[in-house]
């Protein structure tokens, strides 16, 4: 028989595929996430704007104003945007399996694809929230200056890839040891506290400072304030660590993922 009826697909061909399957997650992930509400895609916004007005009455309370001529509003964001994409992505890797079964009997659906399409809906929906949040901000009159653009644009990449990667670490461990699911949101809780969301881990003595910035977290938070920071000082923060932390992350997660791909979840 003629090998060339047979005609083997290209790489572009594969691919266009592939983007077609994320699309169609990602539009199926914001259905769900935000189409059974009527608030619908304005929860994320609310709910990322209640917990910085939390925040911000409770440093006007103890009278405690942001640093290095930010306002208080923008300090916030910068802790919170950063964490929401690393956390949420964390989060719904581990859960994007057992919450589409269905769809892994599709040949073209990957488990991969699953876990891009949530990051993507995440780091949409937390800019959005950043632009929203920061508008309403302008329009009160606080105080904001973007004097370093290129490190906004990193830490809005590094954080959601920091995420996928340890997401995909934590999801494919938790095929082989299921007790995991219920480790990590304990884990994350105390990152929420250690990773300088609603303070600023540089302020504080060097004996703290120092292995709290160990958290690449931290470090990517501090990177994005430094951004809206008129201090001259130079920030504790090292893009070479949050870079290496990411690439073996993502290298220790892809191999994980390939080696439980396909195990039954207990």
């Amino acid at each position: 028989m003629n090998a060339a009826a047979f005609p083997v697909p290209s790489v572009s061909s594969a691919l266009t595929v592939q983007g077609r399957v994320i699309a169609a997650l990602i539009l199926r992930e914001v259905h769900t996430l935000y189409g059974n509400t009527r608030l619908g895609y304005l929860w994320a916004i609310i709910q990322t704007a209640f917990n910085i007005a939390v925040f911000w009455l409770f440093r006007e309370f103890l009278g405690a104003h942001a640093p290095h001529g930010m306002g208080i509003a923008v300090f916030l964001l910068c802790g919170f945007i950063p964490w929401y994409m690393f956390s949420s992505t964390v989060a719904r890797c581990m859960s994007a399996v057992s919450a589409n079964q269905a769809l892994l009997t599709f040949p073209q659906v990957t488990e991969l694809d699953l876990m891009l399409a949530r990051v993507i809906v995440i780091w949409g929906t937390q800019l959005v929230c950043a632009i929203v949040i920061l508008s309403l901000a302008a329009v009160l009159g606080q105080p904001m200056e973007l004097r370093h653009p290129d490190t906004l644009v990193a830490t809005l990449f590094f954080a959601p890839l920091l995420g996928l990667g340890m997401g995909l670490v934590f999801a494919s461990l938790a095929r082989l040891w299921p007790t995991l699911e219920r480790l990590v949101p304990i884990l994350m809780r105390f990152l929420f506290f250690a990773s300088g969301v609603f303070f600023q881990v540089s302020e504080l003595p060097a004996r703290f400072s120092t292995p709290l910035l160990l958290n690449p977290v931290a470090q990517i938070i501090e990177w994005q304030r430094y951004g809206f920071s008129a201090s001259s000082a130079a920030p504790l923060y090292s893009t070479g660590y949050v870079a290496a932390w990411c690439l073996i992350a993502l290298c220790l997660g892809l191999l994980l993922e390939r080696y439980a791909r396909g195990r039954v979840i207990r």
